[in-house]
């Protein structure tokens, strides 16, 4: 690790809501926890109900690639290609690779470190494990998406073990699939309604193929694993729950995640990597190809007859309890087989002791269920070893009393978890629907400010564009215009500048020198149009489908304040002219009447009234009368300051609210207007003069009522010199 700063990793990949991705993720940011590296993810997709999934991976890179402060990104490319295709990630890729070190993930690349669970040898032992232990030989193959690396590789391995066990590879037996549950039911339909072949066993690409494929078998009445073995790939989170529970090749992506940080690590401080990592999975035998589940058929593997029943229990505790301290399990085995042997056995005395075992065990691991298992290998041990306890069938009885035991405590502590994780979810509920409901972009930061860290997050910082970017703009321009948010107790609402928004690392707000950082970095979108972007804290005790709900119900917000600002924008403002109206002008001066009344400044309202509006319509038509109002406005807006307040509130009639030092610097203002008028009208862009009488005076007072006094006694000094003109012999005025 470098020391001149803290180290900034990006890691790029599809969605939250897969759990491979997510787990991937963990592995990467334990990594960065231990060696206390910044971690920004670019998540490019959101989750929608049907049709394909909205993509914003050209933000993600762009950003990434304009960060300015990111050290070297991980690609979870074998997913961010299922979204974007071939062509578009190896364009993403060589972009990025210009700019800095990058590794692949699960998806092997030319020219770049590529760190992949070995899909060739997990499907080869797969495919092997159905041919010899269950003898299947007419093995189905759901490959997943023609021309993805992973699939190709699993295929291969699929082959070779067909080969090497003496099959014949049959293409029919091999159908495709997209890495989803709909291919792995359509799968099914082929073989039985179109193909008709038999079969006795299906090996898919990935789980949630499997998971489909055996959900459409038991539709049809096949029944899995009697007529039809089923086999995955990957050990999603829930495989392990179906009925039958799916047997599948395991890959440790938490492992993946943490070899693809270490290679980055690596490449950054310009260590020789390999050009492909692969991290081994393992086949997990379950119900579904026709093993019983792991855990139990392990503790009722027999050793040898000689051994005592203190010896088989501690020889199987010890891989049931591999996280625990060798000595601690034989006290566990030891306390156990000397109960079991008490004569007269004492089933209460048992239970004590084994609730006491199970407090302990707390301490170490919070899998209860793993004590199934162990009483499986007591009551295994009980069968060999009968003649060490006076009174087998009381010990079994006290054993169905602890499984009991056992299940209760697992009931408890998921009613516990369930309860937390409700809570949240409820509060998430909540915090969302008062998001949507906000309608100005204040309110908004106190809501995040308020509500977030209840959620496990302690920041949010949102880049609002300058303006939204359209769907399939081919030239976006996501400029940030604004960002808001909060940092621990640290609001902000503030315009963007020089700065730009992909170096948010450098912001006065926000902390990224004295705390590691993990982050999401989510794209705002609403409908067909980019809104800007949040930034949310990752952490560990936040719920993961919190992160899409907030993106939408923020963005939903920050789109409401965007049509509130404009329907009110609407409302108090001339269409012709673009000045404020009458509502609009009066409520603007009622404002700046406050603020007045503490800057020592005099204000002044001038009343103006164009002359010859009429003629001007009754010769030349009322399209050149809107000119010649439009050009007036033009010229107002040229003469005066920013600050000052131009209404439109009649069809010829304008009024000025400015602020004046003295009567002598009012004077000056009107005189100024003249002069622009003057000058408008020399470039001889109509047929007639654009001119107007003015009325102004200074107010003596600061307040509501001597402003509208003044507003009255300005529409005469403007009554007083049209006068004037007309005696003068002005008649069209």
């Amino acid at each position: 690790m470098r020391n001149k700063k803290r180290m900034h990793y990006g890691v790029m990949f599809s969605t939250t809501d897969n759990a491979n991705q997510y787990e991937i993720w963990r592995g990467i940011d334990a990594f960065a926890q231990e060696n206390d590296i910044h971690l920004t993810a670019y998540v490019g997709t959101h989750q929608v109900a049907g049709g394909p999934l909205p993509d914003f991976f050209d933000t993600c890179f762009d950003t990434a690639e304009k960060s300015g402060f990111l050290d070297g990104v991980i690609v979870l490319s074998g997913y961010v290609v299922q979204n974007v295709g071939v062509e578009r990630i190896n364009e993403y890729m060589a972009r990025l690779q210009e700019s800095m070190p990058i590794v692949s993930v699960s998806l092997t690349m030319p020219n770049i470190p590529s760190i992949a669970a070995d899909g060739y040898s997990g499907m080869y032992e797969t495919v092997e494990h159905l041919i010899k232990v269950h003898g299947k030989k007419q093995i189905v193959f759901i490959k997943g998406t023609d021309g993805h690396p992973e699939a190709e590789v699993r295929l291969d391995g699929y082959k070779q073990a067909l080969t090497d066990n003496g099959l014949v590879f049959d293409e029919r037996y091999v159908l495709p699939g997209f890495f989803n549950m709909d291919s792995g039911e359509a799968a099914v339909n082929t073989l039985v309604d179109e193909l008709k072949i038999p079969f006795d066993a299906i090996a898919a690409s990935n789980d949630q193929m499997a998971i489909g494929a055996q959900t459409e078998l038991v539709k049809r009445s096949i029944l899995v694993p009697t007529d039809v073995a089923v086999t995955g790939f990957d050990d999603d989170v829930n495989s392990a729950m179906l009925i039958p529970s799916l047997s599948t090749a395991r890959q440790d992506f938490y492992e993946i995640g943490r070899v693809s940080a270490q290679t980055l690590s690596k490449l950054i401080n310009k260590e020789s990597v390999a050009p492909l990592t692969n991290v081994a999975p393992v086949f997990i035998t379950r119900q579904s190809c026709g093993c019983l589940e792991r855990e139990y058929s392990e503790a009722e593997n027999v050793l040898t007859e000689k051994a005592t029943l203190r010896e088989f229990v501690f020889q199987h505790f010890r891989p049931l309890f591999a996280d625990v301290p060798e000595e601690r399990v034989f006290d566990w085995a030891d306390v156990l087989v000397r109960a079991i042997g008490k004569t007269p056995f004492n089933q209460e005395k048992f239970l004590f002791l084994f609730n006491e075992i199970l407090i302990s065990y707390n301490h170490h691991h919070d899998d209860i269920m793993t004590w199934n298992s162990a009483l499986n290998v007591l009551s295994t041990g009980i069968e060999m070893h009968g003649s060490e306890t006076s009174c087998s069938h009381a010990v079994h009885s006290a054993f169905i009393a602890a499984t009991a035991l056992v299940q209760g405590i697992r009931a408890k502590k998921e009613k516990n978890v369930q309860s937390s994780v409700d809570g949240v979810r409820a509060h998430a509920r909540r915090v969302t629907n008062a998001l949507v409901l906000t309608f100005d972009v204040d309110s908004l930061v106190e809501k995040l400010f308020s509500s977030l860290p209840a959620m496990a997050m302690n920041m949010a910082l949102v880049g609002v564009y300058q303006k939204p970017v359209k769907a399939g703009d081919p030239d976006p321009d996501r400029t940030v215009e604004t960002v808001i948010g909060f940092d621990g107790d640290k609001k902000f609402n503030m315009p963007l500048s020089e700065l730009q928004f992909s170096d948010y690392t450098n912001f006065d707000h926000f902390d990224m020198e004295r705390i590691r950082r993990s982050l999401f970095f989510l794209p705002l979108f609403f409908e067909d149009e980019e809104l800007g972007v949040v930034i949310l804290p990752y952490d560990v005790g936040a719920i993961v489908e919190a992160y899409d709900t907030l993106r939408i119900s923020i963005a939903t917000a920050l789109k409401g304040a965007e049509l509130l600002s404009t329907i009110r924008t609407l409302s108090i403002t001339d269409e012709l002219t673009d000045l404020l109206n009458r509502r609009g002008f009066f409520q603007f001066v009622y404002a700046r009447l406050h603020q007045m009344s503490r800057s020592g400044n005099m204000p002044m309202v001038m009343f103006m009234d164009m002359d010859g509006l009429k003629m001007i319509n009754d010769t030349y038509g009322h399209n050149e009368g809107d000119a010649a109002i439009s050009a007036f406005a033009k010229v107002l807006k040229e003469a005066l300051r920013k600050e000052d307040i131009i209404g439109r509130i009649g069809g010829d009639e304008f009024v000025v609210f400015s602020s004046v030092k003295s009567q002598e610097n009012g004077s000056q203002v009107v005189q100024r207007i003249r002069d622009k008028l003057d000058e408008y009208n020399a470039r001889n862009l109509h047929p007639y003069a654009v001119s107007s009488s003015i009325g102004s005076v200074v107010l003596e007072e600061v307040t509501r009522e001597c402003f509208e006094e003044a507003m009255l006694n300005a529409d005469t000094v403007l009554y007083e010199e049209k006068m004037r003109k007309k005696k003068a012999g002005l008649s069209r005025v």
